[in-house]
């Protein structure tokens, strides 16, 4: 998968723009706070089906402005495609793929694929569980649009269970019927979000014990099991997850609160036998960040067929230099965007395509043959 080109109308600081890709490795420079993660956003936006760092889309309409809106043009299989997204004011977003306007976001997410590695991911392995989630979630998503579709009406159900279980509570009545309705109705979606999600963490270990055992010269094993209800290589049911809901009834109600099914889930993540969360040097967890966002890239290639462009914020300023060559090593071949406040890190990777952003204003080094910019 490339992208070919980004096209700007407004976005968060940006002005408007066209910025061309190259194949390889494409640098996105300039001093802070300038606007080279809002670029980097607005590209994974197409991949993720919304904006990484921030809750209201709303805000990545200019300060005074009513609207905002980005243009990608990518190819995929040798097939050149194109998605757009547009924002209003107290309307709802546009997405459009080929020209052609969608609804649902499962729709969207999955066309253009690409993996996101910035400093808040260094901190996967020792952040709560639900950042280890979250990088489950959004992996998955771009390969399975039946999951986006399960996860989103798991997320729905879950609400209404909690709000009936809380009113449980407070009433000091239960509505036996009724919980057993809505544990029914999300038993099948808990059961295909864990299915899906211990099956990628097999792929994960597997990948990232790859990684690991090349950056610590053999010396280091990496294991990686998904925590839920059922055993590690037991196969989730939606018959297990009704069980489960309709044998802690009370226990929920007492703490009026939805307290089991994969929203309380984690993934547990193992060096050389030890938890890498409490056992590990920072190095050792960056290392074991680094190889799970470069997972992701082959597990992306070997679902769908092809490699996803590498999207990466100013990560490189956050690594040593032993992680930093070996990440650039395993790119060859890979699209790759990356920030940097300092473009001469790139000067010995032949980069042809320097993108330079100052207070919004992007100017690119490469257009592709025959395009005037």
């Amino acid at each position: 998968m490339k992208l070919n080109k980004l096209k700007i109308g407004l976005y968060r600081n940006l002005l408007p723009a066209e910025v061309f890709f190259d194949d390889g490795i494409n640098v996105i420079w300039g001093d802070n706070a300038q606007g080279k993660t809002n670029l980097l956003e607005g590209i994974y936006i197409f991949a993720r089906g919304k904006p990484y760092r921030i809750k209201k889309e709303s805000d990545v309409i200019p300060f005074g402005k009513d609207s905002a809106s980005l243009e990608i043009e990518y190819t995929s299989f040798n097939r050149d495609n194109s998605m757009s997204v547009f924002y209003r004011k107290g309307e709802k977003r546009q997405m459009k793929i080929c020209g052609g306007e969608i609804t649902k976001a499962s729709e969207f997410i999955g066309n253009f694929k690409a993996v996101l590695f910035c400093p808040d991911h260094l901190s996967i392995i020792k952040d709560s569980p639900s950042q280890r989630r979250l990088f489950l979630d959004v992996a998955i998503s771009q390969t399975d649009k039946k999951y986006v579709y399960m996860l989103k009406k798991y997320n729905k159900l879950l609400l209404q269970r909690a709000a009936f279980i809380k009113d449980c509570a407070e009433k000091n009545t239960v509505n036996f019927n009724m919980l057993e309705a809505l544990s029914q109705q999300l038993s099948p979606c808990a059961s295909y979000i864990e299915k899906k999600r211990k099956a990628y963490c097999k792929k994960l270990e597997g990948y990232m014990g790859i990684s690991i055992d090349e950056m610590s010269c053999g010396k280091e094993k990496v294991s990686v099991s998904y925590c839920g209800i059922t055993e590690k290589d037991e196969e989730p049911s939606t018959e297990a997850f009704e069980k489960v809901y309709t044998d802690n009834i009370k226990k929920e109600i007492q703490y009026k609160m939805n307290l089991y099914g994969p929203h309380r889930d984690d993934v547990d993540i193992l060096l050389n036998g030890r938890s890498s969360r409490f056992y590990c040097s920072q190095g050792q967890q960056r290392s074991l960040s680094l190889a799970a966002k470069l997972a992701e890239g082959e597990i992306s290639n070997d679902e769908m067929g092809e490699y996803p462009v590498y999207l990466f914020d100013d990560v490189l300023s956050e690594l040593d230099s032993g992680r930093a060559s070996y990440l650039l090593s395993k790119l060859d071949n890979k699209q790759v965007i990356i920030t940097s406040c300092n473009e001469e890190l790139f000067s010995p990777y032949g980069v042809n395509n320097r993108i330079n952003v100052k207070a919004g204003e992007i100017k690119c080094t490469f257009s592709p043959p025959d395009t005037k910019y």
